[in-house]
């Protein structure tokens, strides 16, 4: 790799972050842990190992770090179980173990570099050894998991000495393919799996197995999260298909290293723009600096960066997602929802309602989200995102619900036995697909021309008339102007205009049309749908929430902006 001279601000940084946590342990911090909490134990060791090891550390060759270390090894070979594995939630779980090994290598590693962790290197490699048949036979159940493991046997069999054993396993998984999608996202589309999981995994199957081609969907989807990448430090996740979808983005730190590392190699400023970003905002000693004691040159000093934010539009077509950003304004729209397709709420999907977000500066609208009252067939969520010719984006969705015929003749069972089928909605026992059908159909079409300034958004409405409720979630901690309470503690937009303080920083929302009477004596109500009320589950979004309501069917326009 090549050689740089050491950002020793950065080191420093690091070191002071893990020497806290370091402290924290050594006045007795919840050290006794729970068997079940095999990952943190061994990041806990893996901390230590390294304060111990780092010149940069205060507690550089501290011996008071040495029972702590070996009372933590202790612990997680407690843990293990006769098979090898390490139970969690999932139960003896070879995914989960993996995790746990990946770690643990890296610090077995590390400890046998010190004479002083002679013990500790020797009783990880003693419970590494109890892990590789298991997880050599053991299997998946998410995308991600295929890498995760294929990461740890790599790193077993270089620890263990044992590289041949391993490989032939590792490679039956990559000969799956590497899950990324033409747009650069991995299947799972979430910034949390690729920053935790895949990424770093490829990376090390990438320079242990010489696969210099596995750092490709690495280098891919860093380009990829670039233009998603906020000023808060966090990435947008609301294309994703994993639980941080329903999040109002997810922390960066993760990636940091891996932009580092092709910054450095590859001398991209880009590259060297987002980890200074992501820098910035904070870094999680116990996680970098080991990695940077395993490879020094990922210390390095980065290349010269633009200095500038990332600015312009990016559409990621297999995600369903685009992003605009000019200056301290940036508009977000979603149109890659599963839900329509697969029919339900589950997970592993993508199923959040919100389909737009923006911010201007410290003014940030979280969400916004569109309900109608139509058969509980739930909010509006569109599978598509189109591009007209002139650059807005157009979001579709086609409810259709109806009642039901008599069955013909030759359909009816004299004892009113019929199968129990799914209607769309709900099961009953009808024989729904034996009847004609009087069908209600709703059509909703949302445009928006992303702008410098903002965002001009159209929402047209077409079929049964019904009510609505467009809900916009602020963050906390603004001002609004142009509302009244609710009851429940939310707000509703009382004239054609509303505005989000922060600071000097202010979204403003104008109103026009929206079918009815401006929305008056609508429900001011937000609803999730079958799915979540049946299961008296909640859809309810969180911070400052206002809502507008009207009436389909009809046009609603509406004009975000920033000032």
């Amino acid at each position: 790799m090549p050689e740089h001279l050491e950002d020793t601000a950065f080191t420093t940084a690091l070191a002071a972050d893990l020497d806290r946590r370091v402290d924290a342990l050594l006045g007795g911090d919840a050290l006794a842990l729970s068997p079940l909490a095999h990952r943190e134990t061994t990041a806990r060791l893996k901390g230590l190992v390294t304060a111990f090891s780092h010149p940069a550390s205060a507690h550089h060759r501290d011996v008071r770090l040495l029972p702590v270390a070996a009372r933590l090894v202790e612990l997680l070979s407690a843990a293990q179980t006769p098979s090898g594995l390490f139970d969690s939630t999932n139960l003896a779980s070879p995914p989960d173990t993996a995790f746990t090994v990946n770690d643990l290598c890296l610090t077995a590693e590390l400890a046998g570099r010190e004479s002083a962790l002679a013990a500790v290197s020797a009783g990880l490699r003693a419970v590494a050894e109890r892990t590789l048949p298991p997880l050599l036979a053991g299997g998946v159940h998410t995308p991600n998991h295929r890498w995760e493991l294929s990461s740890a046997l790599a790193r077993l069999g270089a620890l263990l000495g044992t590289p041949d054993v391993v490989r032939g396993r590792v490679e039956e998984w990559l000969a799956e393919g590497v899950d990324l999608q033409a747009d650069g996202m991995y299947s799972e589309r979430s910034p949390l799996y690729a920053g935790a999981v895949s990424s770093p995994s490829l990376l090390v199957l990438a320079d242990l197995l010489d696969r210099p081609d596995l750092l490709d969907p690495v280098r891919r989807n860093l380009e990829a999260f670039l233009p998603l990448l906020d000023e808060d430090g966090v990435l947008e996740s609301v294309h994703s298909r994993r639980q941080d979808q329903h999040t109002a983005g997810h922390p960066g730190a993760d990636l940091l290293l891996p932009y580092r590392r092709f910054a450095l190699a590859e001398d991209r400023a880009d590259f060297a723009d987002a980890a200074r970003s992501l820098q910035s905002h904070g870094v999680d000693g116990r996680a970098v600096l080991p990695e940077l004691l395993a490879h020094p040159w990922l210390a390095g000093v980065l290349p010269a960066g633009t200095g500038r934010p990332w600015s312009g539009e990016a559409v990621l077509p297999a995600s369903g997602l685009a992003v605009h950003a000019a200056g301290r304004t940036r508009t977000v729209v979603f149109g890659g929802s599963d839900q329509p397709s697969v029919g339900t709420i589950r997970s592993g999907t993508a199923n959040t309602a919100t389909f737009l977000r923006f911010r201007h500066g410290a003014a940030v609208l979280e969400s916004l989200r569109l309900s109608t009252a139509f058969f509980g067939l739930g909010p509006f969520r569109s599978a598509t995102l189109e591009q007209e010719p002139g650059g807005a984006f157009v979001l579709r969705q086609e409810l259709r619900a109806g009642y039901y015929q008599p069955l013909a003749a030759a359909d009816r069972d004299p004892a009113g036995d019929y199968p129990l089928g799914d209607e769309g909605r709900f099961h009953a026992a009808m024989a729904f697909d034996r009847r004609a059908v009087d069908a209600v159909e709703l059509t909703t079409t949302v445009r928006v021309q992303l702008l410098d300034d903002g965002a001009d958004v159209t929402v047209a409405f077409a079929g049964a008339a019904t009510s609505y409720a467009l809900e916009l979630s602020f963050r906390p901690g603004g001002d609004l102007s142009g509302v009244e309470p609710l009851a429940d503690g939310g707000w509703v937009l009382t004239g054609p205009e509303l505005a989000h303080r922060v600071g000097d920083d202010e979204v403003v929302l104008t109103r026009e049309g929206g079918g009815g009477a401006a929305g008056e004596h609508q429900p001011a109500r937000y609803d999730g749908g079958e799915q979540y009320d049946y299961l008296q589950g909640s859809h309810a979004a969180g911070g400052e929430r206002v809502y507008l309501t009207g009436r389909t069917p009809g046009v609603l326009t509406l004009r975000l902006r920033g000032r």
